[in-house]
């Protein structure tokens, strides 16, 4: 796989689709909460890793845009959460990765959570 396909959609990857927010809850109050989430486990090979913070990325953008200001208000880390709902199966360096971002995230007017819970395999 090249570098040119590492960010196109793959059904067959844990983060299948950058272009999208899995989840977005606009609050009452004003804010939101943007989930990502990583629902099979995520390894440590560079590309995995490339995708998982390049849409979390992606997610910063979104909440400076026209569309979620006008439906949130404007985001600060007290207001709004990028919340990343990893499988608990995933690598360590994975779960470091994302800790050593929060101050990225919190930079720029999130906060980063991380959660495993509710996030299980299918029983086939």
């Amino acid at each position: 796989m090249t570098i040119d396909n590492d960010f196109e959609l793959d059904e067959e990857h844990p983060i299948p689709n950058l272009d999208v927010i899995d989840i977005w809850v606009i609050l009452k109050t004003g804010g939101s909460r943007l989930l990502l989430i990583i629902a099979s486990p995520l390894r440590d090979d560079r590309r995995s890793l490339e995708r998982l913070m390049c849409k979390l990325e992606r997610y910063m953008i979104y909440i400076k845009t026209a569309e979620c200001v006008s439906n949130c208000g404007f985001a600060t880390p007290e207001n709004t959460q990028i919340i990343v709902k990893i499988h608990p199966d995933s690598s360590p360096i994975a779960f470091e990765l994302l800790d050593r971002n929060r101050t990225w995230v919190r930079n720029n007017d999130a906060t980063l959570v991380i959660e495993t819970d509710g996030i299980v395999e299918a029983v086939h």
